[in-house]
């Protein structure tokens, strides 16, 4: 049984699908910015609606991972009060 413990030769490593970017409320807001650019751009209206609306889509993301972070932080503050207390 002792065998098994030691059975894993080598480190522990980031699986190779993980993406170098987390999906951040930054990230959301470049990516509605070159929505907006490209939508500048573009020859039809219809183009442009599809990419003024990714924008939009990308703006409310980034409001709503805001929101997400701000309560994830108030939350631990609140648990780590709770424990000095």
């Amino acid at each position: 049984m002792s065998g098994l413990m030691d059975s894993y030769p080598g480190e522990v490593r980031a699986s190779a699908r993980t993406h170098g970017k987390r999906d951040t409320a930054e990230t959301c807001r470049e990516r509605a910015s070159a929505d907006l650019l490209k939508s500048v751009s573009m020859l039809t209206a219809n183009e442009r609606l599809i990419l003024e609306r990714s924008a939009a889509m990308w703006s409310l993301r980034a409001e709503l991972l805001d929101r997400a972070e701000e309560t994830a932080s108030r939350r631990a503050d609140a648990l780590a009060e709770g424990l000095r207390s």
